[in-house]
C-alpha cells in the first residue's frame, strides 16, 4: 500500500481560518464562512464517520 499521508496546518486566527498544505497551497475562511463550515460539517459527522470507518485499512475499528 502506498503511504500518501499529507499533512495540513490548521491555523484559527483574527482573519478567521487558513488551511495550507506543505506546500503553501490552501484555502482560507472568514470567521463567519469557517462557522458555517463547521455546522455542515456537524451535520455530516455521522456520514464522515461511517465513510471513513468503512475506507480504513485497520481490521479493529475503535469508536469514541
Amino acid at each position: 500500500m502506498e503511504d500518501s499521508a499529507e499533512r495540513y496546518s490548521i491555523t484559527v486566527g483574527e482573519a478567521g481560518l487558513e488551511i495550507l498544505n506543505p506546500e503553501g497551497k490552501g484555502m482560507s475562511f472568514t470567521a463567519a464562512e469557517a462557522l458555517m463550515l463547521l455546522d455542515i460539517l456537524k451535520n455530516e459527522e455521522e456520514k464522515l464517520r461511517s465513510v471513513a470507518e468503512k475506507a480504513s485499512p485497520l481490521p479493529v475499528h475503535i469508536r469514541i
